[in-house]
């Protein structure tokens, strides 16, 4: 299960982010994140992700840019970032430097 908790320019979610909790639903409802000017994604409290989970969080990358939204990411579980150097697609995760 994945929970959001949304404000206006950040979005925490905690819980499992894996193929059996991205559903049309969840997908649906939670596009919308990139339609403002800008949009924080908090994911410290992500327990569990895989392939599905990277695949949608980099679509809401993509989205971001056709819609000028500047999206960025921050407190990514080491696993994300595991799972984003294997496929070779870390340098494309906004990631917050601190």
């Amino acid at each position: 299960m994945i929970n959001v908790q949304q404000t206006d320019q950040k979005a925490i979610f905690s819980g499992a982010l894996t193929r059996a909790t991205i559903t049309r639903t969840f997908d649906k409802k939670y596009r919308p994140l990139v339609n403002g000017k800008s949009i924080t994604l908090d994911l410290a409290k992500v327990n569990q992700i895989d392939t599905a989970g990277l695949a949608w969080i980099l679509l809401l990358i993509e989205l971001a840019a056709a819609k000028a939204c500047e999206i960025t990411l921050i407190n990514l579980p080491d696993d994300l970032i595991k799972l984003a150097k294997l496929s070779a697609v870390d340098t494309l995760l906004p990631i917050e430097k601190n």
